[in-house]
């Protein structure tokens, strides 16, 4: 990239975003197009859902022709992913059917890869120090409180369980928040004063 072409794009991307800032403050002319762009992000998100679909089956295909190893699970996936969508238009009860007893099942049985991650992170964590023991009986109790079963044996599971989701992991995830936004500041500050420039290549 020349330099006159860094320059411009330097110039584009400094004037575009004081002009929306100054035009939805002062006017409010620049929310239609603000909204326009939202709703260009959304169809590009759509686009780039099917692009990431079609690398799937594309590596799944490969998979399947050259025979690697572990290829029929490229084949089941790839015929469980197009008779699940077919049986949702075409035979909604047997949609159903695969709801209730195929992807429910699977689901609840991933339940018990969570179990195993618990003891991985005590294994990892018995060693170290106190604060591993605490984040691993913090954990199981969070997850003690989504499971319905826990709190008709003791109740202080639910208890306890929504006081570490609402009390330290609410003000854990404030403090991210606040941290991204002010984080996002700096850089739109950076980028407005010309001294952020990865996006030239520099």
């Amino acid at each position: 990239m020349s330099f006159v072409k860094q320059k411009e794009l330097a110039i584009i991307l400094f004037i575009a975003p004081v002009l929306f800032l100054l035009f939805n403050y002062y006017t409010g002319i620049s929310d239609p197009v603000a909204k326009e762009l939202v709703g260009w992000g959304s169809i590009l998100w759509n686009f780039s859902m099917l692009i990431g679909t079609y690398t799937m089956f594309k590596y799944l295909a490969t998979n399947m022709v050259q025979r690697k190893k572990d290829s029929e699970y490229s084949a089941i996936l790839f015929v469980s992913f197009f008779a699940y969508i077919a049986s949702m238009y075409a035979y909604p009860a047997g949609y159903d059917y695969i709801l209730t007893n195929f992807q429910t099942p699977l689901q609840m049985g991933l339940l018990v890869g969570t179990f195993t991650n618990y003891t991985m992170l005590y294994r990892g964590a018995r060693t170290r120090n106190w604060l591993g023991v605490i984040l691993l009986m913090s954990s199981i109790l969070f997850a003690l409180r989504q499971i319905p079963i826990a709190g008709q044996f003791w109740r202080g599971f639910t208890v306890i369980g929504s006081w570490l989701n609402d009390v330290p992991n609410a003000g854990v995830m404030r403090a991210i928040t606040i941290g991204m936004g002010v984080g996002l500041v700096a850089t739109l500050v950076r980028e407005l004063t010309g001294k952020e420039t990865h996006y030239l290549g520099e």
